[in-house]
């Protein structure tokens, strides 16, 4: 069994910032997580989160926490709390998924907004009616499982983890068959971002400089915007110099093409996204959210915070505020974490130091 990764395999994370482990998952473990989920979920129905009894199920949880990917974790990034939850994602066959592949960074509100151009402040992105989107008390709650804001000060507005790690279950080694996909190599862009947020006197995420929450298309149309301003610019000239991939239609977009039991590792900062899936067969993917054990932090562990799918583990997964010691500030760690993502990897230090000028 695996522990680790290769010194090849480090390097290409680091450049990268998403890492495939093959045959990271047993044949007999990934058998059962499809039984289960097969006989769970209704057909021609897509659903990105399944009922609490299959994303907490000792089958689902065994991808993780009975493979090698555990003891990879442990080695490369640290430890971490157990995890005890997951995202089990089914996208089923011909399913368009509403339109295109919307590449983002983790951790964003995400709900209804307004269709029109003239309904939405330019400057930060927000909706000029605030209220009727986002709730009288937007610092507490936005919708769809959200928060609009981390911290009651809204100094950040994007929850943060370490890695992605997610687990094929079927085979998808035939791009446009719903891949899990990256814009490969930004993930130093959006920690460059995060940076010059914070030197800009924040707020950190979506509505600080540089990161309008919503942006309005050419056409006059508004969209959630995912990701920073100068990832998005970069993103859009590195597609114009990729190369084509048959059966592909977004340059700049790298599909993760994995078979049944393999995985994917993906720096948080990695940004990411699902795609359609134009093949016959559903495409099965478990998703678990990572974030390294923060010393001094008193709800490290607790069921309250959802480990393994919590994309905000600041906050508990129903949104609900928690209280810290005054010694710990989550905040400004999360802040300093998202400024510095190598920072939370004991197995890349080296690599990180050589590359440091």
């Amino acid at each position: 069994m695996k522990t680790g990764l290769t010194g090849k395999q480090k390097q290409q994370f680091f450049r990268d910032g998403y890492i495939v482990i093959r045959n990271a998952v047993p044949e007999p473990i990934t058998r059962k997580a499809v039984a289960l989920i097969s006989a769970r979920l209704p057909e021609n129905e897509h659903r990105l989160l399944v009922p609490p009894e299959l994303a907490t199920h000792e089958d689902i949880l065994s991808l993780f926490n009975d493979t090698c990917l555990a003891r990879i974790m442990d080695s490369e990034m640290g430890p971490y709390p157990a995890v005890i939850s997951s995202q089990v994602a089914v996208t089923p066959p011909f399913n368009t998924l509403g339109g295109r592949p919307s590449p983002h960074v983790d951790g964003s509100w995400s709900g209804a907004i307004p269709g029109r151009a003239d309904e939405i402040d330019a400057a930060r992105g927000r909706p000029k009616d605030a209220s009727r989107y986002f709730g009288e008390n937007d610092n507490r709650r936005g919708s769809n499982d959200g928060q609009l804001w981390q911290d009651p000060d809204q100094t950040i507005s994007l929850g943060s983890y370490t890695a992605l790690v997610g687990v094929a279950l079927n085979d998808q080694r035939q791009p446009g068959n719903g891949q899990f996909a990256v814009l490969e190599g930004m993930h130093e862009a959006v920690e460059a971002a995060f940076r010059m947020q914070r030197d800009s006197g924040g707020p950190i995420g979506p509505e600080g400089p540089g990161w309008p929450r919503i942006k309005v298309t050419k056409s006059g149309g508004t969209f959630l915007n995912g990701l920073p301003e100068i990832v998005r610019n970069k993103a859009a000239q590195a597609a114009k110099n990729a190369a084509t991939l048959d059966g592909w239609p977004w340059p700049g977009l790298t599909p993760v093409l994995l078979n049944q039991g393999d995985a994917v590792i993906a720096l948080h900062s990695c940004p990411h996204t699902s795609t359609p899936n134009h093949g016959p067969n559903p495409r099965m993917n478990i998703y678990f959210r990572i974030r390294r054990l923060r010393e001094g932090n008193p709800h490290e562990g607790t069921r309250r915070v959802g480990h393994g799918v919590s994309d905000h583990p600041d906050r508990g997964y129903f949104g609900q505020f928690l209280k810290y010691p005054p010694s710990y500030n989550p905040w400004e760690i999360s802040v300093a974490k998202l400024c510095d993502h190598w920072s939370e990897w004991d197995g890349m230090q080296e690599i990180v130091a050589a590359a440091t000028p």
